[in-house]
């Protein structure tokens, strides 16, 4: 008999998988603790249509992440660090403070999506990177000023 699993079933498949079981195990225990339900037309449309909502979601989804990617080539930052001798920060530039410069210009980025290769701690202009996933990454670019150089 097949079963579409609701839970995960040890040893036979997880939640979302379609797996075939003896007629006894599916009908006195599968589905009779709702771990599963038998594969009928209703359940397949039903699979079809979670599939279909999710790949809707995750197209929209990429969509807007892409629209930010292009905000952000097209937003520069600018900070204004207190600097010592040699143009050197009092401390360093973090994803916190560049996140917050995004914020202001209406650019909403979490912090943990900030990607800093190398501490930013003298004046000048630098790129730093975004990463979303594993496929989709942009691009800032953040001017680092003298505070007293407005």
């Amino acid at each position: 008999m097949q079963i579409y699993l609701l839970k995960d079933l040890k040893g036979h498949g997880k939640a979302g998988d379609i797996v075939n079981l003896n007629d006894g195990y599916a009908r006195n225990f599968v589905i009779k603790n709702k771990i599963g339900k038998p594969v009928d037309n209703a359940v397949l449309s039903e699979i079809k249509a979670k599939a279909d909502s999710a790949a809707f979601k995750n197209q929209t989804e990429i969509a807007a992440i892409k629209a930010q990617i292009e905000q952000l080539k097209q937003t520069p930052v600018t900070l204004h660090c207190k600097v010592g001798a040699n143009q050197k920060l009092f401390g360093s530039i973090t994803g916190a403070e560049i996140s917050a410069a995004l914020a202001e210009q209406g650019v909403i980025v979490d912090k943990r999506l900030i990607t800093i290769t190398e501490p930013i701690k003298t004046t000048g202009t630098y790129n730093v990177t975004v990463k979303y996933n594993h496929q989709l990454t942009g691009a800032v670019t953040v001017h680092v000023e003298e505070l007293n150089a407005k």
